[in-house]
Parts: C-alpha cells; sequence; structure tokens
C-alpha cells in the first residue's frame, strides 16, 4: 500500500543557523487545486485501499460536503463506515469511538477541520499501538506506525492536512492535549478550495487568523532555518493579501480561497519544522476552559504577542511589514517592525470576531489562564521568554481589545 518514508523525531533544537544540522521529514503527497476533492476515491484505490473509515462532522454532512467524498469513494469500489459525530474541540472519547469503528480499516480519511482531522490522527495511532491516546501526550511517545492519514480540509486554517500534530481535549483535566509525531503525518493531503466556498464569514475570519498566526509564529520562532522560513514568508504574504476579499466576498472569488488554503498549508507545513510561538500557550486554555474557537483565540492574541515580542527580533517584525505590503522605505528598523505589528492589529479591526468577554473571560480568570499557559509546549520556542506575569498582562491587554 502506502510506501514507507523516513520517520525523524521532531527536532525543535533553538537558534538554528546556517551551520546547524536540522530535520525535514515532510511525508506523503499533496494533491491541491480546484475539484481535487473528486479524485479521493480514485487516489485511494491507486494506493491500494480497500477499507476506509471516514472520520467528519453532522455540518459537512448536513450540507452536502461529505456526501461528495463518499460518493467518490464507493465509485471507487473502497469499503466504508462513516464517523460522522466530530465536535469541535474533538475529545479523548470521540478519538476512542473512531478507533473502534475503524480498526479494520487501510486508512482514515480526516474531512473537515482541525476537530475532524486531529481526532483521526489521534485513532489512528491508538487503533496500531492500543491503550488510551492520554498515553501519548507529548512529542514521538508512540513505537508502532500508525494508521495511514488521509486529509481533506474543508477551511483554510489549521494546516493540520500536512502536519505531524493532533490536539484532543482532554475533558477531565479541562486539557487540550498535544501529541506529535512524524509518523501522524498525512500520507496523502487533498486540497480543494471549493470545499471552503460555502464558509460564512466568521469561519474564515477565525480559520484564516489561525493560518497567519501559524506563519507569523513560524517566522519569529527561535527554531527557524532555512525551508520553513520560505515557506511561512510566502504563507504571510498570500494570506495578508488574500484573507480579507475570503472573508468579505469568499462566495465569488475563487483566488482568494485558492490563496488562503494555499496559505494554510504552507504555514502548517512551516511550523511543523519551526515550531510555533505564546499565541498558541494562550489560546488552548481559552479554548479548554472557556470553548474560545481556537482560530478567534489566536486572532486576538496574534498582535498582542506580537508587539510583545517585538523587540526580540525586530529585523523579522520589519520583513513581516513588507510581506503585507507595507513601504518601509527610509524607517529604522524598529519603526518598520512596528509598522509590522500595525499591520495586523488593522487587520484584526477587520475581521468578525468576538471579544474574549463574550465567552465569559474575566478578570478573574487570568490567572488560571497563565498557569495553563506556562505549560505550553510552544513556550521555550517563543522569540521572547515568558513568565506568569507576562501572560496575566497579556491576557489583560487582549481583554481591553476593542471589537
Amino acid at each position: 500500500m502506502f510506501r514507507p518514508v523516513a520517520q525523524l523525531p521532531l527536532d525543535y533544537s533553538v537558534f538554528k543557523d546556517k551551520k546547524s544540522v536540522f530535520s525535514w521529514a515532510p511525508s506523503g503527497a499533496i494533491l491541491f487545486g480546484n475539484g481535487a476533492s473528486g479524485r479521493t476515491g480514485r487516489e485511494l484505490r491507486n494506493l491500494g485501499v480497500k477499507k476506509a473509515t471516514l472520520v467528519t462532522d453532522q455540518g459537512l454532512v448536513k450540507f452536502g460536503i461529505a456526501g461528495k467524498i463518499i460518493a467518490s469513494v464507493e465509485e471507487a469500489g473502497i469499503e466504508l463506515n462513516v464517523y460522522d459525530q466530530c465536535e469541535p474541540d474533538s475529545s479523548v472519547e470521540t478519538v476512542n469511538k473512531i478507533a473502534e469503528m475503524g480498526k479494520d480499516s487501510d486508512v482514515l480519511i480526516g474531512l473537515g477541520g482541525g476537530s475532524s482531522m486531529d481526532p483521526a490522527k489521534a485513532a489512528a495511532i491508538v487503533i496500531t499501538n492500543g491503550g488510551d491516546i492520554r498515553d501519548y501526550q507529548g512529542c514521538d511517545k508512540f513505537t508502532k506506525a500508525p494508521l495511514p492519514i488521509v486529509a481533506i480540509p474543508t477551511a483554510a486554517g489549521t494546516g493540520s492536512e500536512c502536519t505531524p500534530f493532533a490536539v484532543i481535549a482532554d475533558r477531565q483535566r479541562e486539557w487540550k492535549m498535544p501529541i506529535g509525531g512524524t509518523g501522524i503525518m498525512p500520507a496523502l493531503a487533498v486540497c480543494d478550495p471549493e470545499l471552503t466556498y460555502s464558509l460564512p464569514p466568521s469561519v474564515t475570519a477565525a480559520t484564516g487568523m489561525d493560518a497567519l498566526t501559524h506563519a507569523i509564529e513560524a517566522y519569529t520562532s527561535r527554531c527557524t532555518e532555512p525551508i520553513s522560513d520560505a515557506l511561512a514568508s510566502q504563507a504571510i504574504k498570500l494570506i495578508a493579501h488574500a484573507i480579507r476579499p475570503a472573508v468579505f466576498r469568499g462566495d465569488s472569488d475563487k483566488d482568494a480561497r485558492y490563496d488562503m488554503m494555499m496559505g494554510a498549508m504552507l504555514a502548517g507545513y512551516a511550523f511543523t519544522s519551526a515550531s510555533l510561538g505564546i499565541s498558541h500557550c494562550m489560546a488552548h486554555p481559552l479554548g479548554a476552559l472557556y470553548h474560545v474557537p481556537h482560530g478567534v483565540a489566536n486572532a486576538l492574541c496574534l498582535p498582542v504577542v506580537m508587539e510583545f515580542n517585538m523587540g526580540a527580533w525586530p529585523e523579522r517584525y520589519a520583513e513581516i511589514a513588507g510581506f503585507f505590503g507595507k513601504d518601509t522605505h527610509g524607517m529604522s528598523v524598529r519603526e518598520a517592525a512596528k509598522a509590522g505589528v500595525e499591520c495586523v492589529y488593522e487587520l484584526l479591526a477587520d475581521m468578525p470576531v468576538k471579544p474574549l468577554e463574550a465567552y465569559g473571560v474575566t478578570e478573574e480568570s487570568l490567572d488560571r489562564l497563565a498557569d495553563d499557559a506556562m505549560l505550553g509546549g510552544d513556550r521555550p520556542n517563543n522569540a521572547r521568554m515568558t513568565e506568569k506575569e507576562d501572560f496575566i498582562r497579556l491576557y489583560r491587554k487582549v481583554m481591553t481589545l476593542k471589537r
């Protein structure tokens, strides 16, 4: 079936330079373009798949997107199970149900956003390694190759279609549990911008800002290297120029939808190698404790975090201004860096996202949120080091943003 590829351990050594040894281990294939999802069944058949399990949600069933994939797979003569009960921030319990349904399958197909692709990845680990998904929290904790994954994103956001990570909600601990390992890099990513045409502006904004956060945090991480820099910089350029038309006329602007999906995918590959930063450390507790959608949390935190980090690497933030199309000729590096941060503040002002107070986040919440943010795995890779009091101040500033 799938040809074996090298599976290197995830490496987030900080301060990589031109003399450093770094690893780059993307696996599988990408099928990208308008209408690509119609070829899903044919590609699975070519890979020797006889039986598959589709992992998706009720919304995609209702709007007919799941039906198109089901038809493509079944027309190829492949036996198919369907799990269509994924919820936002998919849980440990959901992973267990998928693993039970998919245990006799050749592949798991994650169709949707991270809430479908991530539990498919997690279930793939459990199917071949046994135990409970909590046993595999962290990086490279599983020993047997997971069941192969086919990822079909329906939003331009998480980049999960091309990353070796999954985030699963542990309701008992009120914790969003990160799981990583190159073994869960999808064997095939089917990226079809047409699947995003019907997304409402609020979802397009939240997922698009999530992708932008991936790109900017990868570009300004302590773990950058030449390949991630190239991918992250291109992702920022694409998203910076496409997100507004995708949000506000996404039903007709096909070029914007295409560029957003490409930008999200490139950003996913970038942070796979370069890691992320403290915007994600802040976003995960907001999702776990207050059910703030991940993209919304990142949208609100990103410019505040950029302003905090700016002094640690002003040259990079100055370049971000240029990626947004800002003319920085005649500016000092610091002035250009501030312009880069302001570009993201201005973008956030245009986005239809709710403030934190709409989710019940209060001043009394900040101590617990900061404690959990301190546990974030991306914190050591952030451009600037942080302590608990920094997180309290950052959360407080996010709460004061006028929406």
